[in-house]
């Protein structure tokens, strides 16, 4: 009896101590540029994060998005970690290409880029993360018009 309630401790603190994120590497992903075009209107369907700022720059964070231009669903490969919420999901938002200065002067080192080779995942949200939608290299925001 008192295995079981150890093992179980164990279990439920290791299970604790994991933040729940693992990597993809980035061959997973069909990278196609043309997939989205500079400054095209998105809308988020979802979004991996990461587990933390991604300062360093040591991975990209998966944004999957539908295009309001074509309807067609898409992923996008970014390192910043825009604070995304619920609270966007009905939000339309522009997709900046890795050219785009906003890209650049946002991920800061667009040499750092070129040396990422994961992706941040949380396993449970493989059922819409793990797709096979074309993937864009950027970053998104909003465009004041």
């Amino acid at each position: 009896m008192k295995i079981i309630f150890v093992l179980t401790f164990l279990i439920l603190f290791l299970s604790s101590c994991n933040h729940g994120y693992k990597f993809w590497d980035i061959s997973k992903f069909s990278i196609v540029d043309s997939a989205l075009k500079d400054k095209e209107e998105i809308k988020l369907l979802y979004s991996s994060r990461g587990p933390d700022n991604n300062e360093d720059l040591k991975y990209y964070i998966q944004i999957v998005a539908v295009s309001q231009k074509t309807g067609d669903t898409v992923n996008i490969l970014t390192t910043v970690n825009n604070g995304i919420s619920m609270d966007d999901k009905n939000k339309v938002f522009n997709y900046f290409d890795q050219n785009n200065f906003v890209s650049k002067s946002i991920q800061n080192d667009t040499k750092k880029l070129k040396d990422i080779t994961k992706v941040a995942r949380d396993p449970k949200f493989d059922n819409i993360a793990d797709n096979k939608f074309p993937t864009v290299i950027g970053t998104i925001g909003t465009v004041e018009k």
